[in-house]
């Protein structure tokens, strides 16, 4: 990634407040890209193995360390997140993190340290009595895990 910013356009169904598409940040100041998505798409997204071994956040930056297998090529992370909701209290939102390895077949353990910035990703209509909780999901080669990396992460 470049520390260019780069832009994208994502449009939101889920809410009235988004109806007209916004301009995301996909690469600012070493934050990774960051996608919405209503439906699953139907290739689904990249999923090259990565183990979660830690997740912070602080002042909207999601931060997640990897554990991969690679070390002859370039990967890329990004973190797909669904505009919708569980419903439950409090709400919980789905996040995966695609990793695209771009076919490394070395076997070395590489540690990298992802940040995301989910500042555009704040649920207007949640009272701030009840953060939202993040359940975030690591790819496990050819799927993601079936239950999400926990403990899951409040999102005030």
């Amino acid at each position: 990634m470049t520390p260019e910013a780069k832009v994208t356009t994502a449009t939101l169904t889920s809410s009235p407040e988004f109806l007209a598409p916004i301009k995301l940040p996909t690469s600012v100041s070493g934050t990774g890209q960051v996608l919405l998505f209503d439906d699953w798409p139907k290739d689904g997204f990249l999923n090259d193995a990565a183990k979660i071994t830690a997740v912070t956040f602080k002042k909207n930056i999601l931060k997640i360390q990897v554990v991969y297998q690679g070390g002859c090529q370039e990967h890329d992370f990004e973190l797909d997140v669904w505009t919708g909701f569980l419903l439950s209290i409090p709400p919980q939102a789905e996040l995966y993190l695609s990793h695209d390895a771009h076919g490394d077949t070395c076997t070395e353990n590489v540690e990298k340290l992802l940040s995301f910035d989910l500042t555009r990703f704040k649920r207007p209509d949640v009272a701030s009595a009840h953060p939202s909780l993040l359940r975030i999901y690591e790819p496990v080669g050819g799927s993601f895990a079936n239950e999400p990396h926990m403990p899951l992460i409040e999102w005030p």
